[in-house]
């Protein structure tokens, strides 16, 4: 035994949820924590929350101009923006949490390192580095998804970041 120990998953409180700007919703905790398998169950809310709010960060730079024209448009609510649904939820809504939840699984899946020296210990860390890269693939699809929306052409989902 090596003494280290991971913490014990924490419950978070039934309505925990991270609130956004007002026209977006706010993010329930648990639809991220339920939806991705995150940590091995070692994420403690404090840092899921620090996490989401990042993400809400992220999503609110990349949709900002989209926003600011529904708005103008006298648009009140994300959920204005459309009628159209998925499983009963408004797409929007659901673009949105999709949005955020991968964005703050993308965070949290590059700050979960592991200790360990060797060269397994390596190897899981360029994994983790993978699975980041995936969760924020699957995240910008989702802003794509929702620029398209009332769009006259469909936003591009692939980004390219020269360096």
């Amino acid at each position: 035994m090596t003494g280290l120990v991971a913490p014990a998953p924490t419950a978070d409180a039934d309505a925990a949820a991270v609130v956004a700007d007002g026209w977006f919703p706010p993010v329930p905790l648990a639809s991220i924590r339920d939806t991705l398998r995150l940590g091995d169950g070692a994420v403690t809310t404090s840092r899921l929350v620090a996490a989401t709010e990042g993400a809400i960060l992220t999503c609110l730079r990349l949709l900002s101009d989209w926003r600011s024209g529904h708005a103008a448009n006298g648009v009140e609510s994300l959920a204005a923006v459309t009628d159209q649904q998925v499983n009963q939820v408004n797409m929007a809504d659901l673009l949105w949490l999709r949005a955020v939840r991968y964005f703050a699984a993308a965070e949290l899946a590059d700050g979960h390192r592991d200790l360990a020296a060797t060269q397994e210990g390596s190897d899981r860390a360029e994994a983790k580095d993978q699975t980041a890269d995936h969760y924020r693939r699957i995240a910008n699809h989702a802003v794509a998804d929702l620029l398209s929306i009332g769009a006259e052409e469909r936003a591009p989902r692939n980004r390219v970041s020269l360096v």
